[in-house]
């Protein structure tokens, strides 16, 4: 985390800033205020040196009336509870714009994957599914891969769940294609930030070929939606990770770079570009900003200096409320995460359904369904905000407020739990 500050707080304040100006039923608003379960777990590994190590992890349950909790698995030594508290809040709302069947969660493993083998990380993956199988499974919650995780994680983890408790390879997403994953899932969310910017730049009549973009995170993520946006004409001056950021104003070759990053796991040391501070990368003059790595690294200070038209959270919760009021002073237009980033649990969701039906479907027609998906629910937020006079984030929570409290009207309220 970059600000000193609790990612928890940003995502309730957000939330009550949306309840304030929506017209749901009271006992909902109440109920969405916090989880309905938050697991901790310290689980015990043996590493490859025969010492015991303890690993604290974490499965937070927010809600789930739409349908079973769904939400991605990280590793990273950074995550705390309250962090993963926000993040299945997020996949709560994430999940009812897009109007998904699934409710909200998150889990991970407070762990820097870089750290250990790979037969250890193994054994934490499968260990974690043996004492997290009993709150998980096709139709109570569907994890899914996330930072510091991938497909390899989702098939250790479904193979362990699938031994124990004889149960469906569709409880996992995210997985290998070998091991029943699907077509597009590794690239949806870099497809779904992408259709995004494109449906931005056509309501604002802005012709993206030869428009200039920086990228804080280089994963998944990041050089996925990197990729996507050389296809449309767009150059990136300027790439930041976990090891640092370089600065090239003629432009990166975007697919050596991704080439460099999978082989050496970042672009610490990469031929081209010079180094540059933080500070100086968010100063960098651009068309669109996109932050693709961690929560809060965006708050007062780094939105005074930022020049650009457009800014798309392809992380969860990068801009802090201070740095949005900024923003909003000199007219920089925000695609929030819960819309941005959304493509990723859209095709989980196609690749439950692919699993479920014993069915698979080829790439091209994923992203045609995710990108007609992505429109549809950007045109309908951005109707929303025009019409409301709201920016498209209150846009996007009220609509999926809204889903919710239409839901828990036509369910009733249950409270003999």
């Amino acid at each position: 985390m970059n600000c000193d500050k609790n990612l928890y707080e940003l995502a309730q304040k957000q939330l009550n800033k949306a309840l304030e100006i929506s017209n749901i039923d009271d006992k909902i608003k109440t109920i969405l205020q916090e989880p309905k379960n938050e697991i901790i777990i310290n689980i015990p590994v043996k590493l490859d040196n025969n010492t015991v190590k303890l690993l604290k992890s974490y499965r937070v349950q927010h809600n789930n009336i739409l349908g079973p909790y769904k939400g991605g698995l990280r590793f990273s030594e950074h995550i705390y509870l309250d962090e993963i508290k926000s993040l299945s809040m997020w996949m709560t709302i994430k999940t009812a714009l897009q109007k998904l069947p699934y409710g909200g969660a998150k889990g991970g493993i407070k762990i820097n994957p870089r750290d250990f083998s790979s037969n250890e990380l193994e054994i934490i993956s499968r260990t974690y599914t043996k004492y997290l199988y009993k709150y998980i499974g096709i139709n109570t919650d569907i994890p899914a891969p996330d930072m510091g995780t991938n497909s390899q994680i989702m098939d250790w983890m479904s193979d362990t769940y699938q031994t124990i408790s004889h149960g469906h390879i569709s409880c996992f997403t995210g997985k290998s294609i070998q091991c029943g994953g699907s077509q597009g899932r590794e690239e949806a969310t870099g497809f779904g930030v992408v259709t995004c910017i494109k449906n931005w730049a056509k309501l604002n009549n802005f012709d993206l070929r030869g428009k200039t973009y920086i990228i804080q995170g280089f994963g998944n993520v990041g050089s996925n939606t990197a990729i996507f946006l050389s296809y449309l004409g767009l150059i990136c001056t300027a790439v930041g990770d976990h090891s640092g950021y370089i600065k090239n104003p003629e432009g990166f070759n975007i697919f050596k770079l991704k080439n460099y990053v999978k082989e050496n796991g970042s672009i610490e040391n990469y031929n081209s570009g010079t180094k540059i501070t933080k500070e100086d990368f968010f100063s960098t003059e651009c068309d669109i900003i996109i932050p693709a790595a961690l929560e809060l690294v965006i708050c007062g200070d780094e939105a005074k200096s930022i020049n650009c038209k457009l800014i798309v959270e392809a992380a969860n919760g990068p801009i802090d409320l201070e740095a949005e009021e900024v923003l909003k002073s000199k007219n920089i237009y925000i695609i929030p995460d819960i819309l941005a980033n959304s493509g990723g649990v859209i095709v989980s969701y196609y690749e439950w359904l692919q699993n479920k039906r014993y069915e698979y479907w080829d790439r091209d027609e994923i992203l045609k369904r995710l990108e007609h998906k992505m429109t549809v629910t950007y045109n309908e937020a951005y109707k929303y905000s025009t019409n409301k006079d709201i920016n498209l984030r209150m846009a996007c929570y009220n609509i999926a407020l809204e889903h919710i409290n239409s839901v828990y009207q036509r369910k009733g309220f249950n409270f003999n739990y």
